[in-house]
């Protein structure tokens, strides 16, 4: 049993149940799976990905030597402005794929690798992206990849003449807005297909694909949508931990506001559970008396909020445990340190024996 300091938990079972149905569903359809490395940094994940998936999404020198530590000898694929890790990925003896966005980073990609010009998130105008900036309208749009309808193309052209012949594909990445069906991705595909008007070799979706339920009849839907002979790639993070993910903390304080309970715990939204949507697992009230009580972190930091469920007043006293579900392995990445709490151990195994 863990005590006294904030746990990470995972389910190595479901973990692996996960990546078994990703990487079934996506063969069925002919789809090719990068697992996106940045989404959880753990050995054991990436050697299950790499026994089960085609490769890897990197986005650093570190996260490419991961990948090589791991054993991989799959599809690589890098996005790093820097350049960093296409230097570290020089040794990589399978198929290598370098995301770019402009003629120089083109220019620098090793010989022997395939270019994906990236596009824009925001070409379709249906949702704001991960780090948009305003573009003088007063709507956001990507900071990434190419858009505009003359500079724009005529940048994927220059792309285009600088690769050289080389194998020439397209990558984009959705935004904010979590897809729950097949439709956001087919719309998304077409319309970057239509505004770079070049044939490409493959189109690379990128992830947010967590919030689909029936990932087979999606990634069929998706097949069917696009002509057969262009390869489509796949970036998963989220999805391989869906309801795998777990912390156990502990109640530091509890007391009264005015308004409601609250509740002080060792684990902090800010350090542990960052990028994690999670829900308190706990026996429901009985109707009419349960309140609706503030689950805080234990940081000086005002936003260090984890959420509010209801409970009754007896509930959760000074000392008792608490589990949350939900979280995801970007927790993992984040979980930190701060201003005297200490970072979560991070534990995968037998959740149901871990969180007893």
């Amino acid at each position: 049993m863990l005590k006294l300091k904030p746990s990470l938990i995972f389910s190595a079972a479901r973990l692996e149940q996960n990546v078994r149905a990703l990487a079934g569903a996506a063969r069925a359809a002919g789809i090719t799976t990068l697992f996106a490395l940045k989404s959880f940094p753990h050995p054991e994940v990436r050697a299950l990905v790499a026994r089960h998936l085609d490769g890897f999404d990197a986005a650093s020198a570190d996260e490419v030597r991961d990948a090589v530590a791991a054993g991989a000898t799959g599809v690589l694929s890098i996005a790093d402005p820097s350049g960093r890790a296409v230097e570290a990925a020089a040794g990589w003896r399978g198929r290598l794929i370098v995301s770019c966005e402009t003629v120089e980073h083109v220019m620098a990609a090793p010989a022997r690798a395939e270019i994906a010009i990236r596009i824009s998130a925001s070409l379709t105008g249906r949702d704001p992206a991960v780090g948009a900036v305003l573009d003088g309208s007063g709507h956001r749009r990507s900071r990434f990849g190419q858009l505009g309808h003359d500079t724009g193309r005529a940048q994927v052209e220059a792309m285009v003449k600088a690769a050289g012949g080389r194998p020439i594909g397209l990558h984009v990445h959705h935004g904010q807005v979590t897809a729950t069906s097949a439709e956001r991705f087919i719309a998304t595909a077409h319309a970057v297909l239509a505004y770079a008007e070049i044939t490409p070799r493959f189109l690379d979706l990128g992830g947010a694909w967590h919030g689909i339920t029936d990932l087979p009849r999606a990634f069929a839907e998706l097949r069917a949508a696009l002509p057969a002979e262009l390869e489509l790639i796949v970036e998963p993070g989220r999805l391989v931990t869906a309801g795998a993910g777990f912390a156990r903390g502990t109640v530091l304080v509890a007391r009264e506001l005015e308004d409601r309970p609250l509740r002080v715990l060792d684990l902090s939204r800010i350090c542990h559970l960052r990028w994690s949507q999670v829900e308190l697992v706990t026996a429901a009230p009985h109707p009419g008396e349960g309140r609706r009580a503030l689950f805080v972190g234990p940081t000086c930091y005002e936003d260090d909020v984890i959420g509010e469920w209801s409970i009754t007043p007896a509930q959760l006293p000074v000392g008792a445990p608490v589990v949350l579900r939900g979280v995801t392995g970007y927790a993992v990445a984040w979980n930190t340190s701060f201003g005297g709490v200490p970072a979560a151990e991070v534990v995968i195994g037998d959740a149901d024996r871990l969180l007893e």
